[in-house]
């Protein structure tokens, strides 16, 4: 807790280098906590969160960035990007990442400066550092700010931060935009994504807490919760889902027997083949 709270302290230092700032907003727990922390140090009237809407964020997760920005009384706005129009962002390469901020950044740094507002934050951590993060050069080349992760924060510290602020979504599923559920190298479109959107949102809707679709052709992989994976042994539930994903235009789909796995549409899987969609 001691190590937790000089990190706390660091943010709130680094933050206070600024008079007013722009905060990317996604409505995740890192976003969210930089953006309460940003309103404590700075005032309310002196950071603006900013979500952006595309057809790779989820409607629940824009009501969702919606809804938190509200009970943390927030200045709140909402700005479309084009990324998905972008015919490098489509190609789903493995820098797909880097079109997809770039696309965010010049429009937050567009509205910045229109407002006179002198910095951009986002919500990078420390972990980002270890990992593929192709997003991270498009903040450096624009000289976006990442005060958490400059404050040496990880998962944990921020969940742990979080919860102790009371910010409300600290134990919201890790999550990420939708286009991250195609593999590299098969084109991201609209339609996909709506296709994706909506199987997501039907298995939320059975009660599962930590969902993904992965697309591969005609081909859908669900991932949930290692521990939900068991409720697939309900015939009744399996024929639900194959019915529900032919609406949507997949031929077969699966379950991952090893359940949700961060990065899982990039790795092979070890399936349950539910009954072929177009036999049922």
């Amino acid at each position: 807790m001691e190590l937790l709270q000089a990190k706390h302290q660091r943010v709130l230092g680094i933050l206070r280098e600024f008079e007013r700032a722009v905060v990317a907003f996604s409505g995740g727990v890192d976003s969210t906590l930089l953006a309460k922390l940003a309103r404590d140090v700075l005032g309310r009237d002196r950071v603006l969160a900013v979500t952006a809407d595309s057809p790779s964020l989820a409607r629940e997760d824009l009501q969702d960035a919606i809804q938190v920005a509200r009970q943390l009384d927030l200045v709140h706005a909402v700005v479309r990007t084009a990324e998905v129009d972008d015919p490098a962002y489509q190609a789903n390469a493995r820098t797909r990442c880097y079109f997809c901020k770039q696309e965010l950044f010049e429009v937050l740094g567009a509205l910045a400066r229109e407002r006179g507002i002198p910095v951009v934050l986002y919500g990078a951590i420390g972990d980002d550092r270890h990992e593929d993060r192709p997003g991270e050069q498009a903040a450096r080349e624009r000289g976006i700010r990442a005060p958490l992760q400059e404050a040496g924060l990880e998962k944990f510290d921020v969940r742990e931060l979080a919860r102790a602020l009371g910010v409300p979504n600290w134990n919201r599923p890790q999550n990420a935009c939708l286009s991250s559920r195609i593999p590299h190298g098969q084109e991201v479109t609209a339609e996909k994504l709506q296709r994706i959107e909506s199987a997501e949102s039907f298995l939320r809707a059975q009660g599962f807490h930590q969902v993904r679709v992965r697309h591969d052709g005609a081909h859908a992989r669900i991932e949930v919760g290692a521990e939900e994976v068991g409720r697939f042994a309900d015939a009744q539930l399996r024929l639900g889902v194959t019915q529900a994903f032919e609406r949507l235009g997949f031929a077969t789909v699966g379950v991952d027997r090893r359940g949700y796995r961060s990065g899982g549409a990039q790795h092979a899987a070890d399936e349950i083949l539910l009954t072929a969609i177009g036999s049922c």
